[in-house]
C-alpha cells in the first residue's frame, strides 16, 4: 500500500515536483515561492558586519543575501573606526603660507628643518619624521627677522635670524637659519608683523603713464618687503613690487634730453620678474632720484638681504622705454 503523504509540505519538500492526491489521478502543482518565503521568514536574520565589506554570513546561503539584503557599500574610514575607543582629536594642521627647507645652526651643529609659516604660527618640522620640533605663536612669540650680513651671502648658504620666545614668556632669542630662499622667507616673516613694522618712507614721484605719455604725481612707498605706488589724491594703492620679485638688473637709469644718464638726470625704471611690465619714475619736487634709489638699495639689503644693482650702462631714453613697452609716442 502506498505511503500517504501529509497535506502540509515541509521545507525539505519545496523542490519536489507535483504529487498525487488520495484519488491518485489529479495533480496538485506546488508553489515553491510561497513555501520558500514562509520557510525563510522563520530563519533568524543574519548578522551584518559593517566594518569589513568582505565579511560573510554563515547562517544564510548566498541566494538569501542576494534577494533579501541590499549590496553592502564600503564604509567610510571614520565609520570603520566607530567602535574604537574615543580619544582626544588630532589637531588640524594649519594652512601654511609657505614651507621651506632650511638649515638650522645651533650649538649641536647644523641640521635640516622644514620651516612652516602660517598667519598665526611659525613651526619647524623634522624632515625625516615630519614631527614638530618647535612651534611659536606669531602674535606673541615672534619679534622679528633679519638677514645676517657680511658673510654667508652666497646662493647656497644665506643666513638669517628669527627672534622668538616660548609660550609668551622670557626674553626673545635669535635662532639662526640659512636657506637659498632667504629673501622669500624674510618677506613672509616681515608680513606677519605688518602692524609693528618700523617707519615707512614715502617719496613724491612722477610716474610715466604709457597710454597718455604724461608724468602723473604719485607717492612711492618703500617698506621692508618692497615698494608700493600710491595714488596722490585718493591714497589708493595702484601697484606694488616685492624686492624678491625684482629682475636683474632691478633698476635702470633713464637719460635726460641731453643724453646724461646720472641718477638725477632723467629718472629710473623698476623692473619686475615673471613677465610683469616695468615702470618709469622720476623724483618730484622735494626729493631726488638719487635719494629714492639709494633708500631702495639700502632697505632691500637690510631687510631681506638682497643686493640691488643699478644698470647705468644702458643709454635708455624715455622714447626707448616706451618703444620697449610697445608704444613709441611723443612725450608731452
Amino acid at each position: 500500500m502506498p505511503r500517504r503523504r501529509s497535506g502540509a509540505l515541509g521545507a525539505n519538500q519545496s523542490r519536489d515536483g507535483p504529487f498525487h492526491s488520495k484519488a491518485g489521478s489529479r495533480l496538485f502543482p506546488f508553489s515553491p515561492n510561497a513555501q520558500r518565503t514562509r520557510y525563510l521568514e522563520s530563519l533568524p536574520s543574519p548578522t551584518m558586519d559593517f566594518v569589513s565589506r568582505y565579511a560573510t554570513s554563515t547562517s544564510a546561503s548566498p541566494s538569501v543575501e542576494q534577494h533579501h539584503h541590499p549590496p553592502q557599500m564600503e564604509p567610510a574610514p571614520l565609520a570603520a573606526q566607530a567602535s574604537a575607543p574615543s580619544g582626544p582629536g588630532v589637531p588640524e594642521e594649519p594652512e601654511y603660507l609657505a614651507r621651506y627647507l632650511v638649515i638650522k645652526h645651533s650649538w649641536r651643529g647644523r641640521y635640516k628643518r622644514i620651516l612652516c609659516i602660517s598667519s598665526n604660527a611659525i613651526i619647524t618640522l623634522d624632515p625625516t619624521t615630519l614631527a614638530a620640533t618647535n612651534s611659536y605663536d606669531a602674535p606673541e612669540d615672534f619679534e622679528g627677522a633679519a638677514p645676517v650680513l657680511g658673510r654667508g651671502d652666497d646662493v647656497g648658504s644665506q643666513e638669517f635670524t628669527v627672534s622668538v620666545r616660548t609660550d609668551g614668556k622670557g626674553k626673545f632669542k635669535a635662532i639662526k637659519l640659512s636657506s637659498r630662499f632667504r629673501a622669500s622667507i624674510l618677506t613672509l616673516l616681515h608680513r606677519l608683523r605688518w602692524g609693528r613694522l618700523g617707519p615707512i618712507m614715502e617719496f613724491p614721484v612722477l610716474h610715466l603713464r604709457r597710454r597718455t605719455s604724461t608724468w602723473v604725481p604719485y607717492k612711492l612707498k618703500v617698506a621692508s618687503t618692497g615698494v608700493e605706488l600710491i595714488e596722490g589724491q585718493s591714497g589708493d594703492p595702484q601697484w606694488c613690487l616685492d624686492f624678491r620679485d625684482m629682475d636683474s638688473p632691478p633698476i635702470i637709469l633713464l637719460t635726460d634730453n641731453y643724453g646724461n644718464s646720472g641718477a638725477d638726470s632723467g629718472g629710473f625704471i623698476l623692473c619686475p620678474l615673471y613677465g610683469r611690465k616695468s615702470k618709469a619714475f622720476k623724483a618730484a619736487s622735494g626729493t631726488s632720484n638719487s635719494a629714492i634709489v639709494s633708500y631702495l638699495i639700502k632697505t632691500a639689503k637690510t631687510t631681506v638681504g638682497l643686493s640691488l644693482s643699478i644698470d647705468s650702462s644702458q643709454k635708455m631714453t624715455i622714447a626707448d622705454f616706451l618703444n620697449k613697452r610697445g608704444r613709441l609716442v611723443m612725450i608731452h
